[in-house]
């Protein structure tokens, strides 16, 4: 009911009641899945996990106004634009003249970068398309989207259990993904894509532990295809498997992500993709941490946002830092990779200027596997960010984000110091 009332009842402008009801829903998670005080099997847990997603089917996102951009993009692909190089207005102008038609009036209006270029790779854009196939009817867009996530939804599941089988795990790390009120909310209810990033990584994962070199790779480069943000486990890659096997990872991910991303030079059409990008990187913050408090104590020694020399900054301090954690990381095992991979996204996302609560869910799909606590936490917290949408214009409510980062930290400073090599099972 609650998770119904979210998406159909409340608007993003309404935090209060959208924050009474994820508390709610995540406190009901926490005491049933967490602390285990609810018990089914594997058919009824995956039934009722299915369920809860299919109660959203029909929802329009009210959390999110990104789906705009994806249904934006997948009409321009079916009428033959290239996303990357034409602007919104541009294309809207090419396709429809001088009269707009309301669909598309209604997707310009309503979307949230009206002034960029694309910046959703190729791999992305093929679900676009797709979403594109029943022509322009906004809600069988959604519904498509939704099935294709629902789709990396029941992947996900299917590689969780044949890891949790493969290692001899208890059940519980299945459920702790499947019944998580943030994952759900945020791929199937806002439809947003990383599960199935999540799905590459554990199928990447997976296959490393079958010492089984080109599906692994196969795994890591369409993750990375899809968002690129799983290059950052590049480094820890290249440290986990043997010397005769290293480069035949890498030379086959090299090929893959190159045939992911050649569309983006079709038409001169990288040009458009990486002026957003460098856009994204220099102008937008949200929800961030270590970048906040040095945004504050540079503004007040400047007199002014350094966002456009403090993103490429930390950009940089991000990739050494990856790189210094990945060479000195113990990865003799299955679950040392994977608490590896997790720190990594830490690291990654604590430097980074903009943090959407989505951006947690790979790091808390594999992150269940070793029970890891932060980001399980975190994926309570960060609903708080939602606290920005309260008034009519986009204002974050940094009391909240203070709130978030220091309950936050306190969790990551319990973690370390306990950090040690993990063992899940007797041949982890």
């Amino acid at each position: 009911m609650a998770l119904a009332m979210m998406n159909y009842t409340f608007e993003r402008s309404d935090f209060v009641w959208q924050l009474g009801l994820y508390i709610f829903l995540f406190a009901l998670y926490y005491i049933s899945i967490y602390q285990g005080k609810i018990k089914f099997g594997l058919k009824e847990g995956l039934i009722a996990a299915i369920a809860l997603r299919l109660l959203l089917l029909p929802a329009v996102p009210v959390l999110s106004d990104d789906f705009y951009r994806f249904i934006f993009d997948g009409q321009l692909i079916a009428n033959g634009l290239n996303p990357y190089a034409f602007l919104p207005v541009d294309a809207v102008d090419k396709i429809q003249g001088q009269q707009v038609h309301e669909y598309w009036g209604h997707l310009l209006s309503q979307m949230n970068s009206p002034e960029y270029y694309s910046v959703y790779p190729p791999l992305h854009q093929l679900f676009f398309w797709i979403s594109a196939l029943v022509g322009e009817r906004l809600i069988w867009n959604v519904v498509l989207l939704r099935l294709a996530i629902l789709f990396s939804e029941s992947l996900n599941f299917l590689l969780l259990y044949k890891i949790i089988k493969l290692k001899n795990l208890p059940i519980k790390p299945l459920w702790l993904y499947a019944f998580n009120p943030l994952v759900i909310l945020e791929l199937t209810g806002n439809l947003h894509f990383e599960g199935f990033v999540l799905t590459g990584l554990l199928f990447g994962f997976y296959f490393w532990e079958k010492k089984k070199v080109y599906p692994s790779a196969l795994g890591w480069s369409l993750a990375s295809g899809l968002k690129l943000t799983p290059l950052i486990l590049g480094p820890l890659w290249l440290k986990v498997w043997p010397e005769n096997k290293v480069v035949k990872f890498l030379l086959v991910s090299a090929i893959l992500i190159a045939i992911f991303l050649m569309p983006l030079f079709f038409g001169n059409g990288y040009l458009g993709f990486l002026e957003s990008f460098r856009l994204y990187q220099s102008k937008f913050e949200f929800n961030a941490s270590i970048y906040f408090v040095i945004r504050e104590i540079w503004a007040g020694m400047v007199g002014y946002n350094p966002l456009i020399y403090l993103g490429p900054i930390l950009s940089m301090v991000t990739l050494v830092s990856i790189v210094v954690f990945s060479y000195f990381w113990k990865t003799e095992s299955f679950s040392r990779l994977v608490q590896g991979a997790v720190w990594i996204y830490l690291i990654y996302l604590l430097l980074q200027p903009v943090v959407h609560p989505w951006y947690l869910i790979p790091a808390f799909g594999i992150g269940v596997l070793i029970q890891n606590r932060i980001f399980l936490f975190w994926t309570g917290l960060v609903f708080l960010s939602y606290g920005a949408y309260s008034g009519v214009e986009v204002e974050e409510n940094f009391v909240l984000i203070m709130i978030e980062y220091f309950i936050l930290f306190f969790v990551i400073i319990s973690a370390f110091k306990n950090l040690k090599p993990f063992s899940v099972s007797p041949n982890a």
